[in-house]
């Protein structure tokens, strides 16, 4: 019986015996390829069966060849084994561009952090997590940030005045404020006036953080939610004044 190569054409002489072994499969032994022998099983050789006036002629060119010197029953547990010549190769990456890879994607997520805490750090400076954090990066980078203010969260919790005790004409105003801001904000200017029965102003006097809280507190931002005790003098307003009032600008 004879078979031909799916692949090259090649035509083998083969038994019974070479078939049953491995269920139809042979290794062609020209070009090393797995054909199913039974498709293209014949009793004559091709070219008697599609070119009866060239059954002499050698087919593609070639002799026809023994089975054993053209064919290779192929071993049960190399059947699914794929060629040489087929086998994937996986090239792994070299490691010097695996490390630059990793630098530079390091660099990259480092200038992209950068960039979103310098856009957000106006923001950041007004969260009370954050704020100090931020004040100290934008020192660092040299960025400025625009201190948040909200005056009108300082409340006034009490305030008394008297006169001074060793000084004439010179009275004493002592008070308490707190931030009640959700971020920590300058030390406002505080500014006190006196007032005549008829609310109107006999008397006024601007104070400066420095000069109300003293100079290295307000070099610092007023934190929230804790009470500040301050005093300061102040030259008294004669018997016109009645009443005084405190605002923060």
């Amino acid at each position: 019986m004879y078979t031909q190569c799916s692949h090259c054409k090649a035509v083998f002489r083969v038994t019974m015996k070479e078939l049953t072994a491995a269920q139809g499969l042979l290794r062609c032994g020209e070009c090393d390829t797995i054909f199913d022998a039974m498709k293209a099983l014949s009793t004559t050789l091709p070219e008697e069966r599609d070119f009866a006036k060239a059954e002499l002629q050698p087919l593609m060119g070639e002799q026809v060849r023994p089975a054993d010197t053209r064919i290779r029953v192929l071993p049960t547990d190399q059947q699914n084994q794929p060629r040489k010549s087929e086998a994937t190769t996986t090239h792994s990456p070299a490691p010097r561009s695996r490390k630059f890879l990793i630098m530079s994607l390091s660099a990259l997520t480092l200038l992209l952090l950068l960039q979103l805490l310098y856009s957000s750090r106006n923001w950041l400076a007004e969260q009370p997590l954050t704020a100090e954090f931020s004040q100290k990066i934008c020192a660092t980078i040299g960025c400025e940030i625009k201190v948040p203010r909200d005056v009108g969260n300082i409340k006034m919790l009490s305030h008394n005045v008297y006169s001074h005790p060793n000084l004439p004409n010179l009275l004493i105003i002592s008070a308490s404020i707190q931030n009640n801001a959700t971020f920590a904000q300058p030390y406002p200017l505080l500014e006190i006036s006196f007032l005549n029965g008829d609310s109107e102003v006999v008397a006024l006097r601007r104070f400066s953080a420095t000069e109300y809280i003293g100079e290295k507190r307000s070099e610092v931002l007023m934190p929230t939610g804790l009470p500040e005790e301050f005093s300061v003098n102040i030259a008294d307003p004669g018997t016109e004044a009645v009443r005084f009032q405190f605002r923060f600008l």
